[in-house]
């Protein structure tokens, strides 16, 4: 507020006439120069507030439409810098001290009027003094905002240190870097995140900064995660709040350290390249060569510095063939080939080189760089190379081999099926050749699931999705039922089956995947028995430790040549692969047992001699592991076969019209009562009519609705549903997924009535 040359302009608040006069009267005899306004009413006094805009107001506490309180508050409202006195006729101590403490400049007695000039003058100086106060305030916090400005918008880290090692300050990139907050940083102090820094590193360090404007050196900072960052450090004085501070700008030098060691690595790498770097100027002669030169050539750096390479020509190339090559380096280009040279001692040998050209900035040419690979062993490996070649080439022969053997295999089995399943409509045909001809399209249809098992089997070890479901496994029981199970058909041809198992039953328990290892074995004894004409077939284990058991099968068959015996794991592989081989399979037995055994983490192998038979090992680890999650859940195959179904109600789910059939055939005269649904939707709704249900049979591929949901909201219904899951599906993960769903149990299709019944069996007997 600047009063020079002016009247003061005093906007009085007074309804009294004469009081107002009075007042005028003694501000007049105090020697002040003044212009006044009198207003009695709110709206005057705002109006002259803008229009007359006084330098100080003087307002009456009490107003029979307007007080003091009231002008008090909406001139502060106005400005913060327009001082208002207080004058009233009579005034309490309380009074006074709610005026001051509102906001009033002062307060005159009108008793005391003479005062009114003093305080008028003492009420414009206050309200000059803290207009200049916050002007200096504010050019003070924006310098300060645009100081923070300056270093937050810095890429480098800023610290702000007082010369006794206190940290004052620091911009946002400092807490970016470090992982600290600026108040966490502030707390902890620059010695905890520069560790290599004292107190008395601080005070040298301004003691330096008297003398010179500015010191450079690195250190390394530590964040918050206890990342080391190295950093160079560039201090100086600055004032700072009214005091001298050290300002420290820290660069993160980590890519320039990088760059420095690339660099040396670089050096080191071109000096200790195993192939050779030669460096000539623009006319060829040699300024560099690396050790790997020296050591392919025979030549030292002395002896060749400031010689051409044409000291290494062996005469194989033509004079044209350089022409050619120095026609491509002087037009600028890259020039790559294969030369024979000749090292020191006259020896030839091969090399394969890329020449390039170096340029300044203006683009020309000023040296070249060779990089020279020996090759002469890479020559020789061509044959190698051949070979490889041919392997592959036996690959694609094997994959054209099964896709011929899956064709045969494939449409074997379903020949048998579609002709004699034709041939039972005729009307004459007698009983034992309708009982021959199903007993032929059963046979078939097995050969055909066993065949899309493996198929599958081997599609899951491959995608790495093979999983291990470890149980408690008694190998005695194992082998002593793939003895009671393979005698009749080793017999049937005329051969001797033995099982050795030399633990008692007590010792054979181990813990491992029982339907893998069983898989693993029942391969090995079904390839023993398909290639063997006569003599025997043996297997067993013995202990080969106490945490692992190997296995064996032996057998006097066919035999396997030992040119061939590395690829018979290999997918699609037979020990006869011949189109007029008299065996039938797909050729992915031994793979499948590979695959199994490696799993449960043992080795298989083999010894075999053409003509004389085959001994197929493999090992088991049995020891228990403290992660091991063992099942001693009963399977199928443990439980007795004795159904009674005559009080269960069963709800069916199946989309497919022979699934349903057969399922009819199966159950329909041995329960109470059979439902059918055609899509989970179906289902969901009969389960609602038919509460009673006892058991759903769940299919998991339908329309409208699937299985997985359809599961899900009979579960809702009646959380103790008892559904079991019934499907195609039978990749890995597909049974998890049904009993995450709420199936108690899973059946893969197709569907075994003896499995069939024996679930039932499990939860009804």
């Amino acid at each position: 507020m600047s009063l020079e040359n002016q009247p003061i302009r005093i906007l009085f608040a007074e309804d009294l006439p004469a009081d107002a006069e009075m007042a005028r009267r003694e501000i007049k005899k105090g020697g002040l120069e003044f212009i006044y306004k009198v207003v009695d009413t709110e709206p005057d006094f705002r109006k002259q507030l803008d229009g007359f805009n006084p330098h100080v107001v003087v307002s009456d506490y009490s107003m029979p439409t307007f007080d003091g309180m009231t002008a008090l508050k909406i001139t502060l409202a106005h400005s913060a810098f327009l001082p208002i006195i207080i004058l009233t006729g009579s005034m309490n101590e309380e009074t006074a001290v709610a005026c001051m403490k509102a906001g009033a400049t002062d307060y005159v007695i009108k008793e005391q009027i003479k005062r009114l000039p003093y305080a008028v003058k003492d009420a414009i100086e206050k309200s000059r003094d803290k207009q200049e106060k916050d002007r200096i305030e504010k050019q003070l916090h924006d310098s300060l905002a645009e100081f923070k400005d300056l270093i937050n918008g810095m890429n480098e880290t800023v610290w702000i240190i007082h010369p006794d090692g206190t940290l004052l300050d620091v911009n946002e990139r400092a807490g970016k870097v470090t992982g600290y907050s600026r108040e966490e940083l502030l707390q902890r102090g620059i010695f905890r995140i520069d560790n290599n820094l004292s107190e008395a590193d601080i005070k040298q360090l301004a003691r330096n900064l008297q003398t010179e404007k500015t010191q450079f050196f690195h250190t390394v900072h530590t964040t918050k995660e206890g990342k080391k960052i190295p950093v160079e450090i560039n201090s100086s004085l600055i004032k700072y709040r009214g005091q001298n501070v050290i300002l420290s700008v820290a660069r993160d030098i980590s890519d320039r350290i990088r760059i420095e060691d690339k660099l040396r690595l670089l050096s080191r790498s071109v000096d200790q390249s195993p192939v050779s770097i030669v460096i000539t100027d623009v006319e060829g002669h040699i300024e560099y060569v690396n050790a790997a030169f020296t050591k392919i050539t025979g030549y030292s750096f002395e002896e060749v510095e400031g010689r051409t390479p044409r000291i290494f020509k062996s005469g194989k190339q033509l004079g044209p063939f350089y022409e050619q090559l120095w026609n491509t380096l002087l037009s600028g280009h890259e020039w790559h080939g294969e030369l024979i040279n000749k090292k020191k001692n006259g020896e030839d040998f091969w090399e394969d080189i890329s020449i390039s050209p170096i340029m300044d900035n203006k683009g020309k040419i000023t040296h070249f760089v060779s990089v020279r690979e020996d090759i002469t062993e890479k020559k020789k490996m061509i044959e190698d190379l051949m070979v490889a070649k041919e392997r592959a080439e036996e690959s694609d022969r094997l994959k054209s081999a099964f896709l011929a053997n899956m064709s045969h295999e494939i449409r074997t089995p379903m020949n048998g099926i579609l002709g004699f399943t034709e041939l039972l409509k005729e009307p004459k045909l007698a009983g034992e050749e309708k009982v021959q001809y199903v007993e032929i399209i059963q046979k078939s249809g097995k050969r055909m699931l066993d065949t899309i098992n493996d198929l599958i089997d081997i599609s899951t070890i491959e995608s790495g999705t093979l999983e291990v479901n470890y149980s408690k496994v008694n190998v005695n029981e194992q082998l002593n039922y793939f003895y009671n199970f393979f005698k009749p058909e080793a017999e049937s041809r005329g051969l001797q089956i033995f099982c050795h198992s030399p633990l008692t039953d007590d010792e054979a328990d181990i813990v491992t995947d029982a339907e893998k290892l069983n898989a693993a074995l029942s391969n090995l004894i079904k390839n023993a028995i398909k290639y063997t004409n006569e003599g025997k077939i043996e297997f067993g284990y013995k202990k080969e430790s106490t945490h692992q058991l190997e296995f064996f099968v032996k057998d006097t068959g066919i035999g396997i040549e030992r040119e061939r015996q590395s690829s018979v794991f290999k997918r699609f592989v037979q020990a006869d692969n011949s189109l007029s081989k008299p065996y039938e399979g797909a050729g992915l037995g031994l793979s499948i047992a590979k695959g199994y055994i490696e799993k449960l983490g043992g080795k298989i192998w083999l010894d075999s001699e053409k003509g004389k038979g085959s001994s197929f090992y493999f090992t088991v680890p049995c020891r228990e592991t403290p992660n091991t999650k063992i099942s001693e859940k009963a399977t199928v195959e443990d439980l007795p076969i004795d159904v009674t179904l005559k009080d269960l109600t069963i709800l069916v789910a199946e989309d497919e019209e022979v699934g349903r059939m057969y399922l009819a055939e199966i159950l329909d005269d041995k329960c109470k009562k059979l439902l059918f649904a055609e899509n989970g939707q179906e289902a969901v709704a009969l389960y609602k009519q038919h509460p009673e249900t006892d058991l759903v049979l769940m299919d998991i591929k339908m329309p409208v609705m699937d299985g997985y949901t359809a599961t899900m909201k009979i579960k809702e219904i009646d959380s103790d549903a008892l559904i079991i899951a019934q499907t195609a599906y039978a990749l890995a993960g597909d049974k998890e997924k049904a009993l995450a769903a709420g199936c108690r149990d899973y059946l893969t299709k197709p569907l075994k009535k003896l499995h069939m019944e024996a679930v039932i069996q499990k939860y009804f007997g």
